[in-house]
């Protein structure tokens, strides 16, 4: 899990690290000459990989396949199927905010690129990556237990 995580945060300082090398001249800008068509159909990728890639990432573990390899049996989580289906989540939010940052860099400067990649990142830390919740809540209701058995006065 904490390899995830980093990958995460790597994501991020990726991110932020482009931005400033841009912000700052280092890297070119605006390379790509567009026409009106060619800007057209690329604020239309920035908004369905930011707006589209951001809902799949954060309902990814909802769907029913996804749920069912992830609960085999009924509240026991399969670890290796969490770790697999999150960095497909991970990949997923990379795609969600990497075509934004770039187009808004390299092709438009259009405020449409600039609001996705926002939205893409704000999107994506909902997607942070931990334990799966069956997984969390077995240590807390072990607590419980314990505190209830040491004191038999609170039951009544």
């Amino acid at each position: 899990m904490k390899q995830q995580q980093l990958i995460f945060v790597s994501i991020w300082l990726i991110v932020a690290l482009w931005v400033l090398l841009e912000e700052f001249s280092l890297l070119p800008q605006g390379f790509i000459g567009l026409s009106a068509e060619g800007e057209y159909l690329c604020n239309l990728l920035c908004f369905l990989t930011a707006v589209g890639g951001t809902y799949l990432a954060c309902r990814l573990f909802a769907f029913k396949r996804v749920k069912k390899e992830l609960f085999p049996t009924e509240g026991t989580p399969d670890l290796e199927a969490h770790r697999r289906w999150n960095n497909r989540r991970l990949a997923i939010v990379a795609a969600a905010i990497l075509p934004s940052t770039f187009l808004y860099y390299a092709a438009t400067y259009s405020q449409t690129a600039l609001y996705c990649a926002l939205l893409a990142l704000a999107g994506s830390l909902l997607c942070w990556p931990q334990m799966p919740l069956a997984d969390k809540e077995e240590p807390a209701a072990k607590e419980n237990e314990t505190v209830a058995e040491e004191n038999p006065s609170e039951k009544a």
